[in-house]
């Protein structure tokens, strides 16, 4: 327990400098990836970038199984306390399934400590969201990520000055299958199709995707995941993290200390 509490204590005693510092200094190396900005499409072409939010869940294991299974890469937006434990509660299953994503090269990422609206929330309340996750993935991982999603998509230029201070990339998607609109047995066909469309339509004329869906929700997980993996695959498409997909090396997806 003590080496994660340095951590957490680097962390702390970084952030405290962080309001004074250039963004540029907040992370290892330097990055071409915007700060200040909603990132919402892909910049390496050939790929589509698979997200996931609201997780870790008892669902993510199987979506891991999958991805596993196609040889494919994602990124997890997680939640530091959005089903009633922590992850970092070694009495859950959460901290061993982010061990795993990260084990696998699939990238973390920040979806707040409790599923906030940085656009409503103050400044320190936005803060808190933010750090607070943080120091429980220092405890379980060891490191802490440096891209955030904001839940519902909702980040105002307040917001965003804010998350650049601390040295944070925010990122939406351009194809969202509404899965979370259309999640029972006989209705997630929608949310297929929905993907199928958005990747036809292809409305910005790029070849690389950026996709939100969640791990949190079942049909999701059994029968969107498969089809977005097997669709990516036959066009001839790779998955792969949101780092990747904007060309940014995996030494800059994370805070290290």
């Amino acid at each position: 327990m003590f080496w994660p509490a340095l951590l957490s204590i680097g962390l702390f005693l970084t952030r405290e400098h962080a309001a004074s510092a250039p963004a540029a200094n907040l992370t290892t190396r330097d990055t071409s990836v915007p700060r200040g900005a909603i990132i919402n499409h892909c910049i390496v072409p050939g790929v589509v970038a698979l997200t996931f939010d609201d997780g870790p869940f008892i669902y993510t294991e199987h979506v891991l199984d999958l991805l596993d299974e196609y040889d494919a890469k994602a990124t997890f937006f997680i939640n530091g306390e959005n089903w009633s434990r922590a992850i970092n509660d070694f009495s859950t299953p959460w901290p061993g399934i982010l061990r795993r994503m990260d084990a696998a090269g699939h990238q973390i990422g920040s979806h707040t400590w409790g599923h906030a609206d940085l656009s409503v929330a103050d400044h320190d309340t936005r803060e808190n969201q933010i750090v607070q996750l943080e120091k429980a993935l220092f405890h379980v991982i060891g490191k802490a990520p440096t891209y955030l999603r904001p839940p519902y998509a909702s980040c105002t230029w307040e917001c965003l000055d804010h998350t650049a201070r601390l040295g944070y990339h925010v990122v939406n998607f351009d194809v969202d299958p509404k899965d979370y609109m259309h999640n029972d047995p006989d209705d997630i066909g929608v949310a297929m199709e929905n993907f199928t469309r958005l990747l036809d339509e292809n409305r910005w004329g790029l070849d690389s995707f950026l996709v939100l869906s969640h791990d949190s929700l079942r049909n999701t997980a059994d029968s969107l995941v498969p089809y977005m993996l097997m669709e990516i695959k036959q066009r001839g498409y790779r998955a792969v993290t949101v780092g990747e997909c904007l060309g940014d090396p995996a030494e800059n997806w994370y805070w290290h200390t």
